[in-house]
C-alpha cells in the first residue's frame, strides 16, 4: 500500500445496536433456542437446559460411564486417551479431558511441585526434596565431622543450588513461551470454555450462567465489541474518594476492565488498551478517528461507551501491520495475534494509535534514576507534569513493565514531597472495583482496594518502565502519517 493511501481500519461487523438490546442482554428473537454444551439437545428455556445438563451430564456422569463400560464395544463409544473412562459423544469426552487432564493445569502443578522449597531447621538452607534435606540435617548432628564430611556437605549444597537455578530457568522459559505465543495449547475461546466448565463443576456457577456466558462470548466475537461483563464504568470519580492528599490530579473519565475467563494470565495489554479507548471514545474528535475500529460506537458524555473486544483488537493490530506499521514488532510476533494468547506491549498500543492517525508519545524509562539505583523519581516527575498540565481532555496513560501492564489515571501529592500514582490493574477483580461505586467508596471503608490503587514510588521495583501517551492530537499530513509507521520512543534520562 502506498504512503498516500487512506490507511483506516475497516470493519464489516454488523452494528452492535442491531445485535444487542441493552447492556449484557441477549435478544430473544436472535437466540430463540438454547443448545446443551455437551450434546445436541435443544430447548427453548434456560431453566429446562439447566435441568437437562445437571441430570444428564453432571450429576449422572458416573452412572453413565458405568453403563457404557458394561456394554459391548461399538464405534459410538469414545474412550479417554489418558484414563479408562468412556463417553457416548466427543463433546462429553472433550469436557472431561479439559476438566481432568488439562495440560496447562498439569504443567502449572508440576512447576509448583518442582519449585517446592524445604528448609533446614538448623541453618535454614533450602532444598527441593526431602531426601537431600534429611541427609543434610544428619550432618549437623554427626559426632564424626571430618574434612570428607565437609566436602560432601559442600557438594550437596552446590547440587541443590544448581537444582534451584534449573527450576527457575525452566519457569522463565515457560513464561517467555506464553508471552510470545509459542504455547499452542490454548486460545481465547478454549481457555474461556475450560474455565467456565471448571466453575460449573466446582459449583461456583450454575448451568444457566454457563450457557448464558458462552452465548455472550459468541455475540461479542461476532460483533467485535466487548460484552462489558468485566467492566466497572466511569470509575475515576469514585477513586478520587480514596485519596487523602489535598493535591490530586486525575485523567478524564475512564472505565476499568478486569481480566476474565478467556484472557486471564495473558490479556493485560488488551484490557489496558480497552481502558485507554474507553476514555478516548468519550471525546468526539478521538471517536471520529476510532470509527473504523468500533463503528457502532458514537461519542457520548454518558457511561454507555462500548469498546472493541479482545479479538477485534487483535485483528486491528494485524491490519496495522499489513499497512506497514511497526514491521519489527510484526516480525517478532509472527504477524499474527488472532486466535492466539500472545502478549502485547507498549509498541503494539502505539501501533494501533498511529494507524488510526492519533499522535502518541512512547516514553522509555530505561533505568532507575535515584541515587541508590533502585527507584524511578524521573518517572514520577514526568507523570506529575503530565497530569498537572491544564487540558479539557486528559487521557489515561498506558503503563508497561516486564511481564505486566497497568493504566495510570492520576497522581496524588502528599506531604514531604511524597507522591502516589493512581493505577488501575486488570488483575483487580471486577467485584472489588464495583464496591467503590457504592456510597462506601472511601479509603477507610475499602483499605485493601485503596492499597492496590494508590501506588508509592517504593512499590515500583522493575528496572525499566514504558508509558504510552495519546494526547498529541491527530495526524493530517500524509508524509507524517507515512513516517509514523516506524515506532519511535523517547528515552529518559
Amino acid at each position: 500500500m502506498s504512503s498516500d493511501e487512506d490507511c483506516r481500519i475497516v470493519s464489516n461487523e454488523p452494528s452492535y445496536s442491531a445485535a444487542v438490546s441493552g447492556k449484557n442482554k441477549i435478544s430473544s428473537d436472535q437466540v430463540p433456542k438454547f443448545t446443551c454444551p455437551m450434546c445436541p439437545q435443544v430447548c427453548e428455556e434456560l431453566c429446562i437446559i439447566e435441568a437437562h445438563i445437571e441430570n444428564e451430564h453432571l450429576n449422572g456422569l458416573e452412572e453413565q460411564i458405568s453403563e457404557d463400560n458394561s456394554k459391548p464395544f461399538n464405534s459410538a463409544v469414545h474412550a479417554c486417551p489418558l484414563c479408562s473412562q468412556t463417553f457416548k459423544d466427543t463433546l462429553s469426552l472433550e469436557f472431561h479431558f479439559r476438566a481432568q487432564h488439562d495440560v496447562l493445569q498439569n504443567e502449572e502443578s508440576t512447576s509448583k511441585a518442582q519449585t517446592l522449597k524445604l528448609s533446614c531447621p538448623v541453618c535454614l538452607f533450602e532444598f527441593c526434596s526431602e531426601e537431600p534435606l534429611a541427609q543434610h540435617v544428619n550432618l549437623h548432628f554427626s559426632t564424626d565431622i571430618s574434612n570428607d564430611v565437609d566436602e560432601e556437605l559442600a557438594r550437596k549444597l552446590e547440587q541443590e543450588e544448581r537444582c534451584l537455578m534449573q527450576n527457575k530457568e525452566r519457569d522463565d522459559f515457560k513464561r517467555l513461551q506464553s508471552m510470545h505465543g509459542f504455547d499452542q495449547g490454548r486460545n481465547l475461546n478454549r481457555q474461556c470454555d475450560a474455565n467456565l466448565f471448571r466453575s460449573v463443576k466446582k459449583g461456583n456457577m450454575s448451568a444457566v450462567d454457563y450457557h448464558e456466558k458462552r452465548i455472550m462470548l459468541k455475540m461479542s466475537e461476532k460483533i467485535g465489541l466487548d460484552d462489558g461483563s468485566s467492566a466497572t464504568l466511569d470509575i475515576t470519580n469514585h477513586i478520587r474518594k480514596l485519596t487523602v492528599a489535598q493535591s490530586t490530579h486525575m485523567c478524564s473519565a475512564v472505565d476499568h476492565y478486569a481480566a476474565s475467563f478467556g484472557d486471564s494470565g495473558w490479556g493485560c495489554g488488551y484490557r489496558n488498551l480497552q481502558m485507554l479507548l474507553s476514555a478516548l471514545l468519550r471525546n468526539p474528535q478521538y471517536a471520529d478517528r476510532l470509527l473504523n475500529l468500533c463503528p457502532s460506537t458514537s461519542s457520548t458524555s454518558d457511561s454507555s461507551i462500548k469498546v472493541p473486544s479482545i479479538s477485534r483488537l487483535q485483528s486491528a493490530i494485524e491490519e496495522a501491520w499489513k499497512m506497514g506499521f511497526d514491521e519489527q514488532g510484526c516480525e517478532q510476533l509472527g504477524g499474527k495475534l488472532s486466535g492466539t494468547c500472545k502478549w502485547i506491549g507498549a509498541t503494539e498500543i502505539a501501533t494501533l494509535l498511529a494507524s488510526c492517525r492519533i499522535r502518541y508519545r512512547l516514553i522509555d524509562f530505561h533505568r532507575p534514576t535515584s541515587a541508590d539505583g533502585k527507584l524511578h523519581p524521573a518517572l514520577f516527575d514526568w507523570v506529575k507534569n503530565y497530569f498537572e498540565e491544564t487540558s479539557e481532555f486528559k487521557p489515561p496513560l498506558y503503563f508497561q513493565h516486564q511481564g505486566h501492564s497497568r493504566t495510570i489515571i492520576g497522581i496524588e501529592e502528599r506531604a514531604q514531597g511524597n507522591a502516589r500514582l493512581l493505577i488501575l490493574d486488570p488483575s483487580h477483580k471486577s467485584d472489588q472495583m464495583r464496591l467503590l461505586t457504592n456510597n462506601s467508596g472511601s479509603a477507610q471503608n475499602n483499605p485493601a482496594i485503596a492499597k492496590k490503587i494508590l501506588v508509592p514510588m517504593a512499590a515500583l521495583k522493575a528496572k525499566q518502565y514504558q508509558i504510552v501517551c495519546a494526547d498529541g492530537g491527530f495526524v493530517v499530513d500524509e508524509h507524517e502519517y507515512s513516517q509514523s509507521r516506524v515506532i519511535r520512543s523517547t528515552r529518559i534520562p
